[in-house]
């Protein structure tokens, strides 16, 4: 089956590929280059690492994801949808997935001066994308290889916050999510059901 480590590094590239894209997307139109200051400065240190990667390596993960899709596939043939946990733990505080103090000195430092080649050297990138996959590992699969997927919250902290249940079903069958949703929210309802703020 699907080989952990190569699932993360996968994520990695691919993941820090795509912000930097996003982030230069929107500036040919503007007619300028995308600087630290447009994005706040972890996503520019994403941005960073997606530029120090390779296209060889990016293609690597491509067809790596393709294998996990196929993967995927071949497992959701023979059950009708996959569910899980949408995150590892109860719902986090806001702020939670902050990079610490020391964290983000640095990468405003590399950021400023540019040093993608060093944030990648110096493992903080798989600190952070490794920190934000231990609260949210299941739902990256789903994410990354298109595969149709909800998340609903069948179950309530004594706090009274939503966790949520995930289910993925095969290539282009939504209509069996939407069925089941239907059939989740009647047997537990939710709609009503509001956190105390």
């Amino acid at each position: 089956m699907i080989d952990g480590n190569a699932l993360a590094r996968t994520i990695f590239v691919m993941y820090f590929g795509e912000i930097a894209a996003d982030i230069e997307e929107p500036q040919k139109g503007a007619g300028r280059k995308a600087k630290p200051s447009d994005v706040e400065g972890p996503t520019w240190a994403l941005k960073l690492l997606g530029d120090a990667f390779t296209a060889g390596e990016f293609v690597q993960s491509i067809r790596q994801w393709n294998t996990f899709a196929r993967q995927m596939a071949s497992l959701l043939s023979e059950v009708r949808s996959l569910s899980h946990p949408t995150t590892a733990f109860p719902p986090m505080r806001i702020g939670a997935m902050k990079p610490e103090l020391i964290e983000e000195r640095l990468m405003n430092i590399i950021n400023t001066l540019n040093l993608s080649g060093l944030l990648r050297l110096s493992g903080i990138a798989d600190k952070l994308a490794i920190k934000g996959l231990a609260k949210m590992p299941y739902t990256q699969l789903a994410n990354l290889t298109g595969l149709p997927a909800m998340s609903v919250p069948l179950h309530w902290t004594e706090d009274g916050l939503p966790c949520g249940v995930q289910f993925i079903a095969p290539f282009g069958d939504e209509a069996t999510l939407f069925r089941l949703a239907g059939q989740l929210e009647k047997a537990q309802p939710w709609f009503d059901r509001r956190p105390v703020l």
